[in-house]
Protein backbone atom coordinates (compact mmCIF):
# COMPACT_ATOMS: atom_id res chain seq x y z
CA UNK A 1 0.00 0.00 0.00
CA UNK A 2 1.02 3.42 -0.69
CA UNK A 3 2.17 5.94 1.58
CA UNK A 4 -0.42 8.36 0.61
CA UNK A 5 -3.27 5.52 0.85
CA UNK A 6 -2.48 4.53 4.05
CA UNK A 7 -3.06 7.85 5.15
CA UNK A 8 -5.97 8.38 4.00
CA UNK A 9 -6.92 5.10 5.30
CA UNK A 10 -5.76 5.94 8.53
CA UNK A 11 -7.57 9.10 8.58
CA UNK A 12 -11.27 7.45 7.57
CA UNK A 13 -10.29 5.27 10.73
CA UNK A 14 -8.89 7.59 13.45
CA UNK A 15 -10.78 10.85 12.45
CA UNK A 16 -14.11 11.85 14.55
CA UNK A 17 -17.14 12.51 12.82
CA UNK A 18 -17.11 16.18 12.08
CA UNK A 19 -20.45 17.35 10.03
CA UNK A 20 -23.34 16.02 7.88
CA UNK A 21 -21.60 13.40 5.58
CA UNK A 22 -21.70 13.77 2.11
CA UNK A 23 -25.45 13.12 1.47
CA UNK A 24 -26.47 15.37 4.86
CA UNK A 25 -24.26 18.26 2.72
CA UNK A 26 -25.28 17.71 -0.75
CA UNK A 27 -29.31 17.82 0.31
CA UNK A 28 -28.43 21.64 1.96
CA UNK A 29 -26.81 22.52 -1.10
CA UNK A 30 -29.72 21.37 -3.20
CA UNK A 31 -32.16 22.88 -0.65
CA UNK A 32 -30.42 26.16 -1.24
CA UNK A 33 -29.69 26.46 -4.84
CA UNK A 34 -33.23 25.65 -5.36
CA UNK A 35 -33.82 29.06 -3.49
CA UNK A 36 -31.50 31.68 -4.60
CA UNK A 37 -32.23 34.41 -7.13
CA UNK A 38 -31.18 34.47 -10.44
CA UNK A 39 -29.06 37.12 -9.98
CA UNK A 40 -26.84 35.29 -7.08
CA UNK A 41 -26.89 31.89 -9.12
CA UNK A 42 -25.20 33.79 -12.01
CA UNK A 43 -22.01 35.12 -9.83
CA UNK A 44 -22.27 31.78 -8.09
CA UNK A 45 -21.28 30.52 -12.00
CA UNK A 46 -19.00 32.99 -12.47
CA UNK A 47 -16.87 32.00 -9.19
CA UNK A 48 -17.61 28.47 -9.70
CA UNK A 49 -17.10 27.91 -13.32
CA UNK A 50 -18.18 24.36 -14.39
CA UNK A 51 -18.23 23.22 -10.20
CA UNK A 52 -21.19 21.58 -9.51
CA UNK A 53 -22.76 23.38 -6.44
CA UNK A 54 -23.95 20.18 -4.28
CA UNK A 55 -20.23 18.74 -4.50
CA UNK A 56 -18.28 21.65 -3.38
CA UNK A 57 -20.68 21.57 -0.11
CA UNK A 58 -17.97 18.78 1.36
CA UNK A 59 -14.35 20.36 0.09
CA UNK A 60 -13.95 21.82 3.68
CA UNK A 61 -13.70 18.37 4.72
CA UNK A 62 -11.71 16.96 2.38
CA UNK A 63 -9.01 19.34 3.00
CA UNK A 64 -9.19 19.43 6.70
CA UNK A 65 -5.72 16.90 6.31
CA UNK A 66 -3.68 19.95 4.54
CA UNK A 67 -5.65 22.72 6.26
CA UNK A 68 -5.21 22.21 9.99
CA UNK A 69 -5.75 25.46 11.27
CA UNK A 70 -9.45 24.66 9.83
CA UNK A 71 -9.95 22.01 12.64
CA UNK A 72 -12.36 23.63 14.78
CA UNK A 73 -14.09 26.20 12.52
CA UNK A 74 -16.51 23.09 11.72
CA UNK A 75 -18.04 23.72 15.21
CA UNK A 76 -18.64 25.44 18.27
CA UNK A 77 -18.15 23.91 22.13
CA UNK A 78 -21.17 25.30 23.81
CA UNK A 79 -20.37 24.24 27.46
CA UNK A 80 -23.53 21.92 28.58
CA UNK A 81 -24.07 23.84 32.07
CA UNK A 82 -24.16 26.87 29.94
CA UNK A 83 -27.14 29.11 28.53
CA UNK A 84 -26.06 29.99 25.26
CA UNK A 85 -22.93 30.98 23.13
CA UNK A 86 -20.34 33.62 24.15
CA UNK A 87 -18.23 34.63 21.62
CA UNK A 88 -14.97 34.84 24.30
CA UNK A 89 -15.55 31.93 25.77
CA UNK A 90 -16.37 29.66 23.15
CA UNK A 91 -14.40 30.72 20.28
CA UNK A 92 -10.61 31.00 21.71
CA UNK A 93 -9.80 27.65 23.12
CA UNK A 94 -5.73 27.74 22.69
CA UNK A 95 -4.08 24.03 22.41
CA UNK A 96 -0.62 22.90 23.15
CA UNK A 97 -1.40 19.99 20.16
CA UNK A 98 -2.34 23.29 17.71
CA UNK A 99 0.12 25.73 18.00
CA UNK A 100 -2.47 27.67 15.26
CA UNK A 101 -4.85 27.85 18.30
CA UNK A 102 -3.03 29.86 20.47
CA UNK A 103 -3.49 32.75 17.69
CA UNK A 104 -7.28 31.75 16.51
CA UNK A 105 -9.70 33.98 18.53
CA UNK A 106 -12.41 33.17 16.01
CA UNK A 107 -11.92 29.57 16.57
CA UNK A 108 -15.14 28.37 15.80
CA UNK A 109 -17.81 27.81 13.22
CA UNK A 110 -19.97 30.72 14.29
CA UNK A 111 -17.69 33.59 13.67
CA UNK A 112 -16.36 31.71 10.71
CA UNK A 113 -19.29 31.98 8.85
CA UNK A 114 -19.50 35.53 9.38
CA UNK A 115 -16.06 36.31 8.26
CA UNK A 116 -16.29 34.42 5.09
CA UNK A 117 -19.36 35.92 4.44
CA UNK A 118 -17.59 39.22 4.19
CA UNK A 119 -14.94 37.92 2.38
CA UNK A 120 -17.56 36.76 -0.50
CA UNK A 121 -19.06 39.74 -0.19
CA UNK A 122 -16.29 42.17 -1.11
CA UNK A 123 -15.20 43.20 -4.38
CA UNK A 124 -12.03 44.05 -3.04
CA UNK A 125 -10.78 40.34 -2.29
CA UNK A 126 -9.45 38.01 -4.77
CA UNK A 127 -11.10 35.62 -6.91
CA UNK A 128 -9.40 32.62 -4.75
CA UNK A 129 -10.27 34.19 -1.72
CA UNK A 130 -13.83 34.48 -2.82
CA UNK A 131 -14.36 31.18 -3.75
CA UNK A 132 -12.82 29.56 -0.94
CA UNK A 133 -15.24 31.69 1.07
CA UNK A 134 -18.40 30.20 -0.86
CA UNK A 135 -17.31 26.57 -0.29
CA UNK A 136 -16.84 27.02 3.49
CA UNK A 137 -19.66 28.91 3.47
CA UNK A 138 -21.59 26.60 1.70
CA UNK A 139 -20.33 23.61 4.50
CA UNK A 140 -20.55 25.86 7.74
CA UNK A 141 -24.05 27.11 7.85
CA UNK A 142 -25.07 23.41 6.99
CA UNK A 143 -22.53 22.48 10.27
CA UNK A 144 -23.62 24.78 12.61
CA UNK A 145 -27.65 23.49 11.78
CA UNK A 146 -26.35 19.84 12.96
CA UNK A 147 -27.15 19.60 16.63
CA UNK A 148 -24.44 18.14 17.67
CA UNK A 149 -21.94 21.02 16.11
CA UNK A 150 -22.92 23.21 19.00
CA UNK A 151 -22.41 21.42 22.12
CA UNK A 152 -18.55 20.78 23.94
CA UNK A 153 -20.05 17.76 25.93
CA UNK A 154 -18.00 14.66 24.65
CA UNK A 155 -16.81 15.88 22.07
CA UNK A 156 -19.88 16.82 20.96
CA UNK A 157 -21.20 13.29 21.50
CA UNK A 158 -18.24 11.83 19.43
CA UNK A 159 -17.21 9.88 22.84
CA UNK A 160 -21.36 8.85 23.70
CA UNK A 161 -20.73 5.33 22.52
CA UNK A 162 -24.42 4.10 20.94
CA UNK A 163 -26.08 0.80 19.55
CA UNK A 164 -27.34 2.11 16.30
CA UNK A 165 -30.66 0.19 15.14
CA UNK A 166 -29.33 -2.77 17.65
CA UNK A 167 -25.69 -2.39 16.06
CA UNK A 168 -22.55 -1.46 18.00
CA UNK A 169 -20.45 -1.19 14.68
CA UNK A 170 -20.83 1.70 12.23
CA UNK A 171 -18.45 1.16 9.44
CA UNK A 172 -14.91 0.69 10.77
CA UNK A 173 -15.42 1.65 13.95
CA UNK A 174 -17.92 1.90 17.14
CA UNK A 175 -21.38 3.83 17.03
CA UNK A 176 -21.56 7.12 18.08
CA UNK A 177 -24.23 9.67 18.92
CA UNK A 178 -22.55 12.26 16.69
CA UNK A 179 -22.53 10.25 13.71
CA UNK A 180 -26.12 8.79 14.33
CA UNK A 181 -26.76 12.24 13.34
CA UNK A 182 -24.67 13.00 11.07
CA UNK A 183 -25.57 9.87 8.50
CA UNK A 184 -27.27 7.06 10.35
CA UNK A 185 -30.77 8.97 11.23
CA UNK A 186 -30.59 10.10 7.33
CA UNK A 187 -29.57 6.47 6.06
CA UNK A 188 -32.44 5.27 8.09
CA UNK A 189 -34.77 7.42 6.68
CA UNK A 190 -34.19 5.19 3.49
CA UNK A 191 -34.61 8.14 1.09
CA UNK A 192 -32.49 8.83 -2.34
CA UNK A 193 -30.84 12.32 -2.01
CA UNK A 194 -33.08 13.67 -4.75
CA UNK A 195 -36.00 11.98 -3.10
CA UNK A 196 -35.22 13.79 0.32
CA UNK A 197 -34.96 17.29 -1.21
CA UNK A 198 -38.25 16.81 -2.44
CA UNK A 199 -39.71 15.77 0.92
CA UNK A 200 -38.19 18.71 2.41
CA UNK A 201 -39.38 21.15 -0.22
CA UNK A 202 -42.86 19.99 0.72
CA UNK A 203 -42.04 20.32 4.47
CA UNK A 204 -40.55 24.09 3.78
CA UNK A 205 -43.64 24.71 2.45
CA UNK A 206 -46.31 23.18 4.86
CA UNK A 207 -44.41 24.73 7.90
CA UNK A 208 -44.30 27.86 6.13
CA UNK A 209 -39.97 27.59 7.22
CA UNK A 210 -38.80 30.80 5.69
CA UNK A 211 -40.06 32.38 7.99
CA UNK A 212 -37.54 30.76 10.54
CA UNK A 213 -34.65 30.97 8.27
CA UNK A 214 -33.63 34.24 9.07
CA UNK A 215 -31.04 35.37 12.24
CA UNK A 216 -27.67 34.98 13.19
CA UNK A 217 -25.10 32.46 13.17
CA UNK A 218 -25.39 33.05 16.81
CA UNK A 219 -29.17 32.13 16.94
CA UNK A 220 -28.44 29.09 14.78
CA UNK A 221 -25.94 28.13 17.17
CA UNK A 222 -28.28 28.52 20.06
CA UNK A 223 -30.81 27.05 18.47
CA UNK A 224 -28.58 23.66 17.68
CA UNK A 225 -27.30 23.57 20.92
CA UNK A 226 -30.72 23.75 22.98
CA UNK A 227 -31.80 20.97 20.63
CA UNK A 228 -28.82 18.98 21.09
CA UNK A 229 -29.77 18.93 24.89
CA UNK A 230 -32.79 17.57 23.74
CA UNK A 231 -31.44 14.66 21.98
CA UNK A 232 -28.82 13.48 24.20
CA UNK A 233 -28.06 10.10 25.14
CA UNK A 234 -25.96 8.91 27.97
CA UNK A 235 -23.42 6.64 27.00
CA UNK A 236 -24.61 3.17 26.22
CA UNK A 237 -27.72 4.52 24.75
CA UNK A 238 -29.93 3.20 22.02
CA UNK A 239 -30.25 4.96 18.86
CA UNK A 240 -33.50 2.49 17.68
CA UNK A 241 -36.75 2.95 16.04
CA UNK A 242 -38.38 4.96 19.10
CA UNK A 243 -35.79 7.70 18.91
CA UNK A 244 -35.68 7.70 14.84
CA UNK A 245 -39.42 8.45 15.25
CA UNK A 246 -38.96 10.90 18.13
CA UNK A 247 -36.08 12.68 16.31
CA UNK A 248 -36.32 12.52 12.20
CA UNK A 249 -38.27 15.44 12.10
CA UNK A 250 -36.73 17.81 14.43
CA UNK A 251 -33.18 16.43 11.93
CA UNK A 252 -35.33 17.16 8.90
CA UNK A 253 -35.94 20.69 9.81
CA UNK A 254 -32.65 21.32 11.00
CA UNK A 255 -31.70 20.17 7.46
CA UNK A 256 -34.28 22.31 5.32
CA UNK A 257 -33.60 25.58 7.76
CA UNK A 258 -29.48 25.26 7.09
CA UNK A 259 -30.60 25.08 2.89
CA UNK A 260 -33.17 28.35 3.49
CA UNK A 261 -30.36 30.00 5.54
CA UNK A 262 -27.23 29.02 3.09
CA UNK A 263 -29.52 30.28 0.13
CA UNK A 264 -30.27 33.91 2.51
CA UNK A 265 -26.80 34.37 2.98
CA UNK A 266 -26.21 34.13 -0.69
CA UNK A 267 -28.55 36.18 -1.74
CA UNK A 268 -27.34 39.24 0.58
CA UNK A 269 -23.43 38.48 0.00
CA UNK A 270 -24.03 37.83 -3.88
CA UNK A 271 -27.73 38.96 -5.17
CA UNK A 272 -27.06 42.64 -5.95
Amino acid sequence: MSTCAALVLLLAISTPAFAWGPEGHHIVADIAKSHLTETTRRHIRELLGNDDFAAISTWADEVRAERPETFGWHFVDIPPNATSFSQVRDCYRPDEKHPQTKQDHHNCVVDRIEMFQQVLWSNNESQAKRVEALKFLVHFVADINQPLHAIAEARGGNDIHVTEFGSPQCGSGSCNLHSAWDTGLIEHAGRSEPQYVAYLEKLISHRHLPRGADGTPETWANQSFHLAQKVWLKDGGAVDEAYFQKNIENLNERLALAGLRLANMLNQALGK
